[in-house]
């Protein structure tokens, strides 16, 4: 929309009033000017009519009727005269004039009544005077009646309305040239009076608004706009005043909320829980890093956007009871499924109105995972102190069997029968090593911490199997000469723990293959890999072969790694199996150290057979 200045306002509205009321003295005028012109007209045929009568008169009486009517015909088509003739009682030219009958009624009843009577048509006036027959008259119109004849005068208004439409425009002039001139006059004195001081007034508001309280509003007029200014120049005084305390408590209030936003963010951002608030329509407002990386998307996918089209399991988040705990499942972009557990609570605005939902969720994966390990542990533990149970129960009846074994061996003469002996020694001593196995699973394990050196240990438990290393041409290799601190650990059951990984990786490492050992540090902890060139592990065994009594070796018992499990478990640390079949298998122990004194320099070397 266009702006109107109040300038132009006000003068508009002068000008208004202005015109209308020359407008309505204008009416006046030429109203005025109409009845004076109709007035004259009537003088002027009244004069006409008289002069006439007197002539007609005195002409009747001298015998000149004549000279009258030779007057009338001069007279016709002068001053604006249409008609100008004596008429009889019947409308004929009385004297013999020339001229039409008129048949009007006025004519008649000016007869009838003797009194003048007048007609105003749209472009002529015509007046009816009636001639008297008065008392010179009757000396020779003796019978006649009141009203011998009658005059009538016709005027053209031609002339009348000419006059009137210059004067009209004279005055239409007239008035417009009065009406620029004051309008001009006006604006000049508005613009003096009263834009000025105006502007003045608002070029100061611009810069009080603007925040610049130092420039003052000079106004010398003597009038309301110097008392305005003065109020003004007192208002910025104040406002400069308010401002500079509203501006120290601005800078205050602002360095609170810079230090409960970076409070509030530094608290979001070390929470290990996630965070998201949603509005009542689920669109996410508030989402802190955590809770983004559980989700498994990025934070600039999620604020802004409803939740639930994102990651649809989460629409569980709107419709769960608030303040109850629950459990949901979310797979990601990745398509890891990720189990989640969240509480809600309503989220309150200023002023006490519910605007959304506060959740609070965690990765529960961790837990999911330590809670199966409790029960896996919980289970094994219960099947293992009932197997050790059994183990002891079959201990002795088999100590008897091998005993007998070795009675028969010695007494049978037949070699089938001593053969047969043999063979039911050697199956003895296997279910007794099976026992003692079991006995170790099955059993609570008090460890027995020692200073020791892991690469020591390993040599005394590869020295035990030289010979069989060489009947097979398997090569050792080792980078483990390296020096390492000492660690505080249970050496009999790390050194099973070597006996079963060794026992293994030859069993699995055809003749003229290689068995390399690995040994570093890896923050606390002292790693040792044991990797073979054997048959390796079909991938979908991996995941089994720490379970109990699983093996996939004809004549193996499940019990060798699970063991070393429990060990490596039971020492703080770890065990860790990867494999390729065809190409080979490592197995990695991860053995916490302690930190102790170092005894001195040490040398040992890898083995080559």
């Amino acid at each position: 929309m266009v702006p109107v200045r109040i300038q132009t306002k006000f003068l508009v509205l002068v000008l208004g009033i202005l015109i209308v009321l020359l407008s309505i003295f204008s009416a006046i005028i030429i109203r005025r000017e109409n009845a004076l012109l109709a007035r004259k007209n009537i003088e002027q045929e009244h004069l006409l009519a008289t002069i006439l009568v007197a002539s007609l008169k005195d002409d009747m009486l001298a015998g000149r009727a004549r000279s009258t009517v030779k007057l009338m015909e001069g007279m016709q088509g002068t001053y604006g005269l249409i008609h100008l003739m004596v008429l009889r009682e019947n409308g004929t030219p009385a004297f013999g004039a020339p001229g039409d009958v008129v048949t009007l009624p006025e004519a008649r009843e000016a007869f009838r009544t003797g009194r003048i009577i007048e007609i105003t048509g749209a472009d002529r006036h015509t007046n009816f005077f009636p001639l008297k027959n008065e008392s010179e008259c009757r000396r020779c119109h003796a019978k006649a009646g009141d009203v011998l004849g009658v005059i009538m005068i016709s005027h053209s208004l031609g002339d009348s309305f000419a006059e009137l439409r210059t004067n009209k425009y004279q005055l239409v002039l007239l008035f417009s040239l009065l009406i620029a001139v004051i309008g001009v006059a006006i604006y000049i004195a508005v613009q003096r009076v009263v834009l000025q001081p105006l502007r003045q007034l608002h070029t100061g508001a611009e810069i009080i608004g603007k925040g610049d309280f130092t420039r003052p509003i000079v106004i010398e007029s003597r009038d309301e706009f110097q008392d305005l200014a003065s109020t003004f120049n007192d208002m910025a005084g104040m406002l400069k005043e308010t401002y500079a305390g509203l501006e120290n408590m601005v800078k205050v209030r602002t360095a609170e909320l810079n230090e409960s936003v970076r409070l509030m963010r530094g608290i979001l951002t070390s929470m290990s829980s996630g965070v998201a608030l949603l509005t009542s329509e689920g669109l996410v407002k508030l989402m802190n890093r955590q809770g983004a990386w559980i989700l498994g998307r990025g934070h600039e996918d999620l604020v802004g956007r409803k939740l639930a089209e994102v990651a649809p399991e989460t629409a569980a988040f709107m419709k769960a009871r608030v303040g109850s705990y629950e459990e949901i499942s979310v797979t990601t972009p990745d398509r890891v499924t990720v189990p989640i557990g969240f509480t809600s609570s309503y989220y309150t605005g200023s002023e006490g109105e519910q605007e959304g939902l506060l959740i609070v969720f965690q990765d529960l994966t961790e837990l999911k995972m330590l809670q199966s390990a409790l029960v896996d542990r919980e289970r094994f533990a219960a099947m293992g102190r009932v197997v050790a149970g059994v183990a002891h129960e079959i201990r002795n009846p088999l100590f008897g069997i091998s005993a007998i074994g070795q009675i028969l061996e010695r007494d049978l003469q037949s070699p089938e029968h001593q053969e047969l002996s043999r063979a039911l020694i050697a199956e003895t001593k296997r279910l007794n090593q099976l026992v003692e196995e079991l006995l170790i699973y099955g059993r609570p394990m008090k460890l027995k911490l020692e200073e020791a050196d892991l690469r020591v240990l390993w040599e005394e438990v590869l020295d035990m199997h030289r010979e069989e290393l060489k009947k097979k041409n398997i090569t050792m290799t080792g980078d483990y000469a390296v020096r390492h601190p000492y660690a505080l650990f249970d050496p009999h059951q790390i050194r099973q723990v070597f006996l079963n990984l060794l026992r293994n990786a030859m069993e699995a490492t055809p003749d003229g293959g290689l068995i390399a050992i690995t040994m570093l540090l890896e923050d606390d902890f002292i790693l040792f890999r044991v990797t073979d060139t054997g048959t390796g592990i079909p991938k979908q065994h991996l995941d089994h072969v720490f379970d109990l009594f699983f093996t996939t070796k004809p004549k193996g018992t499940g019990l060798g790694l699970a063991i070393c499990r429990k060990i490596m478990q039971d020492h703080g640390g770890d065990i860790a199996i990867e494999s390729e079949a065809r190409k080979g298998t490592t197995v990695t122990i991860k053995l916490p150290f302690r930190m102790v004194a170092w005894p001195g320099p040490r040398s040992a070397s890898g083995l080559k057979v």
